[in-house]
Order: structure tokens, then sequence, then C-alpha cells
């Protein structure tokens, strides 16, 4: 299995797993209030700052109603990480077999620079990567990296909502967004203010993609393990418990960009609060 690439089915959906880099990550100064103890022990760890599998990563979803790419990666600046993979999401397009010119919509779970940085083709002034799609993103996160400082979190941002402005591309959203059919856009604030998950429906079967509302699937048990680039702990406390239970409502299967390719699963219900099964 190919820690930069796999496809998957959701019923009629398929789904590409897609990397733009995948390095291994010390996480033990990834959390606040960092429960090192626990993490050691629920990784099976020798000790908390032992690297982990970790990924960059975007999905392509194909159902016959429209190609839709969620998140874009780290874009060139991705080459510079030294990752394995890292900017290469150009490649992993063509090795599917996909021109970018057939991508009809890309939905942004928020706009950190490794969720938007191939929405351009070039730092700077780049042209669109993807000229015929519709970009998707929560109005609460252009307001909030429009209306900042420039920084390393908002620099690549601020290009891209410039030139999707430019472009007439840019379709930001308020609430929950029917994308096409099979894709919906589901508000899951706390990581940005207008951070959202994505629910992928077809054929009777669901799929749960979770952004940055879970950088690890066992924050779907340990909901208070929650990332310092958080900007509203509570909230992003509160939207993985709203994950939670939709995945367990429609036994959705999981995955999200953070997690090495392939990671899925799903999460049920227990006496505690809920359990990670992995798939």
């Amino acid at each position: 299995m190919s820690r930069l690439m796999e496809t998957f089915t959701v019923g009629n959906a398929e789904i590409a797993a897609l990397s733009d880099g995948a390095p291994d990550r010390d996480m033990s100064s990834f959390f606040r209030d960092f429960d090192a103890e626990g993490w050691t022990r629920a990784l099976g760890l020798t000790k908390p700052d032992d690297p982990i599998p970790f990924n960059f990563g975007t999905f392509l979803i194909r159902s016959g109603t429209g190609v839709v790419l969620v998140d874009s990666g780290f874009g060139t600046a991705g080459s510079q990480t030294g990752a394995p993979g890292g900017g290469e999401l150009p490649a992993r397009l063509r090795d599917l077999g996909v021109d970018a010119g057939e991508i009809t919509a890309v939905v942004h779970t928020h706009l950190h620079p490794d969720h938007c940085g191939w929405d351009l083709d070039l730092p700077g002034e780049g042209e669109l990567s993807f000229p015929n799609a519709t970009v998707y993103v929560h109005q609460k996160d252009v307001d909030h990296f429009m209306g900042s400082e420039e920084s390393q979190f908002t620099r690549t941002a601020k290009r891209v909502v410039a030139a999707l402005q430019q472009g007439n591309r840019l379709s930001p959203i308020d609430g929950e967004q029917t994308v096409t059919p099979s894709v919906t856009m589901i508000p899951t604030p706390g990581h940005t203010p207008g951070h959202c998950s994505v629910m992928v429906a077809s054929g009777g079967e669901h799929l749960v993609i979770t952004g940055d509302a879970a950088h690890h699937p066992l924050q779907f048990e340990h909901h208070d393990w929650i990332p310092a680039v958080d900007i509203d702990p509570e909230a992003s406390v509160a939207s993985r418990g709203k994950l939670a239970n939709l995945a367990a409502d429609r036994q959705a299967l999981v995955t999200g960009g953070h997690w090495p390719i392939l990671t899925t699963g799903h999460v049920r219900r227990v006496e505690s609060g809920f359990k990670w099964e992995p798939a």
C-alpha cells in the first residue's frame, strides 16, 4: 500500500486519497495540555516524542455528478518540506489520469496553507490550477484570513482568495452546503472559525472526511486532545462530538487528510463515549 495514493469506493463514488507530502512527525508538542502518558499508551509508542506517520492529504471524489477535490495540499511549497511526495499533488492527479481542467469543484475544509496551496500553480501571482472549478469555503474563514495580518498562516490564503475572487471562481458558504448530490460540507468550527468537514453519500453508504477536526483517529475517543493551533478549543471539542455522533448515526466510514494513507474506520458508541474501530 502506498503512502502517497490509494483509492476506495463509497457506494457508487470512487474516492482517491492523495498525498502532497507524507512525513513522519513528532506529535508530542502538537496538542495543548498534552496527555503524554495517555498518548504513548494509546499508540503503543516507547516515548511520546516517537515520530508517527503523518500526511498532508487531499481527496478526489468522482461520483458521476462532478469531480470534486477536497483541499489542495501545500502547493509548490510542499517540495521544500523534505517529506516524501511533498508538493507532488499534480503528479498524483496525473497518476489517476485526471486533468486539472476536469475538476468541477474544490472544497476547502479551511484555508491554512497546507490545505489551499495548489489552488495556484505558482507562488505569488500564479494562475488558477483548477480553472473550471467552483471553489467552496466558509465565509467565516474568508473573513478571518483576509482580515488578519499577514503571517505564515494567512499569506497563502490571502493570495488564493484574491485570485479566486478575480477569476470569479470563489463561492463562499454559510452553513451546511450541498456541493453535488453526493458531497455535502458540514460546519465543524474550532480549528478555524469556518472549518468544515465533508460528508460523501452514495448508494446508501456514507463517508466522513474530518478535515482538521481530527488530526488523528483516536481524537474520536479523546475529544479533549486539542491541537495547539485550534483557535477555539471549546468549539473544537464540540465539533469532534458532532462528527462522532454523525458518523455513528450513519454508520459512516471515516477518514482524515492528516491521517496516513490509507487510514479508514468507524466510530461506535460505547458506555464511556465513543470507540474508534479501524476498517
